[in-house]
């Protein structure tokens, strides 16, 4: 039994698109994402503290509150078992259960590696492909919890932003603009839907001969062709897959919440949550790479205008955000897509 698995297996692994090659593609990426964000986030700093008092930020910022930076730190870390919850809950599912703890490394790398294409993340959907299989998880199960992943972020991400619409609509300041911005986001969000599920569903059968030798969409519709359609169909995985991405988002939300605690700021955490939801509706849809710039300024106008801080208290919250979210897990998540690559480069090397 223990053969006819490891046969079938290898047959399934042999079938995907070359990791170590995508891996480098986005640690690239990643590297390039870097300068152009950081310039953008820079000239955003400069001009923000143009308008305010250089001296008051920096005093937010060095004497802002252990504690509720811990705490903040804590909430971050709760995002990553979330993310690893989505698969954890596919593979139970399927009767492939692993530790959540085992789960959390590639929580890091799909985030990581996914920075390189900010809009479609097929790099790090690979390596997690990689990951779950070399620990024995079959490719369609790990292909499905990928899937599974993917859908119930855009399930969660339009349910937060809905929330979030609902919100500033409350407080009256739901401007035409606004509108404009939810409608070409949830156009995105239902468009990216709907392609995924009728390539699941086709096969990538109705995929023109012209669009399918383009080599993303060639591995997208690889990776969609093996996808169990019956997980798809489970009404509790859905579930639990979208429970557990809603609460990254909530997460993600109270860490900002903190970080305004930290320093000095004292906000109602519901108009918290629409700065950072709306914050995230911007990065999505700007071509800014890691979203940088386009986030952190609107996170700080929102926090200014809705929480009435200070310009000053509002950009050093938003930064801290940033910080424990993108910049401090960047070493762990880059050395860990490394060891990705050559935990498998050493298995496809023939003895």
């Amino acid at each position: 039994m223990i053969t006819a698995t490891a046969q079938q297996s290898d047959r399934e692994v042999t079938t995907l698109p070359e990791l170590p090659e995508q891996a480098e593609d986005a640690l690239f990426g990643i590297v390039r994402g870097w300068f152009i964000g950081m310039a953008v986030l820079a000239g955003l700093i400069v001009f923000v503290l143009h308008f305010s008092d250089i001296g008051v930020f920096l005093a937010a910022i060095r004497t802002a509150d252990p504690m509720w930076l811990a705490l903040a730190a804590a909430c971050q870390a709760a995002t990553y078992c979330c993310a690893a919850g989505v698969w954890w809950c596919v593979l139970r599912r399927t009767g492939n259960q692993r530790s959540l703890f085992s789960l959390l490394g590639l929580a890091l790398v799909e985030l990581f590696a996914n920075q390189a294409v900010p809009t479609g993340g097929l790099s790090g959907s690979l390596m997690v492909i990689r990951g779950l299989v070399r620990r024995g998880i079959e490719t369609p199960v790990a292909m499905t919890a990928l899937l599974v992943a993917a859908l119930s972020y855009y399930s969660a991400y339009l349910l937060v932003v809905i929330i979030a619409f609902i919100l500033l609509w409350y407080v009256g300041d739901l401007s035409q603009a606004w509108l404009s911005l939810l409608t070409a986001f949830v156009a995105v969000i239902l468009l990216l839907v709907t392609a995924v599920l009728l390539l699941t569903r086709s096969r990538g059968r109705f995929v023109p001969r012209t669009v399918s030798s383009w080599q993303p969409i060639r591995r997208t519709v690889k990776i969609l062709s093996d996808v169990r359609i019956d997980l798809l169909k489970d009404g509790r995985v859905i579930f639990e897959a979208v429970g557990f991405q809603a609460a990254v988002f909530l997460f993600d939300a109270a860490t900002l919440w903190c970080a305004s605690l930290a320093v000095g700021m004292s906000l109602d955490a519901s108009r918290v949550f629409t700065s950072f939801v709306l914050a995230s509706v911007v990065a999505t849809l700007s071509p800014i790479p890691l979203g940088l710039g386009s986030f952190e300024g609107t996170s700080t106008a929102m926090l200014h205008l809705l929480g009435g801080g200070s310009l000053e208290a509002s950009l050093a919250a938003t930064l801290i955000l940033r910080g424990l979210t993108l910049w401090l897990p960047m070493l762990p998540g880059l050395w860990l897509i490394r060891r990705e690559v050559k935990a498998t480069s050493t298995e496809r090397t023939p003895e």
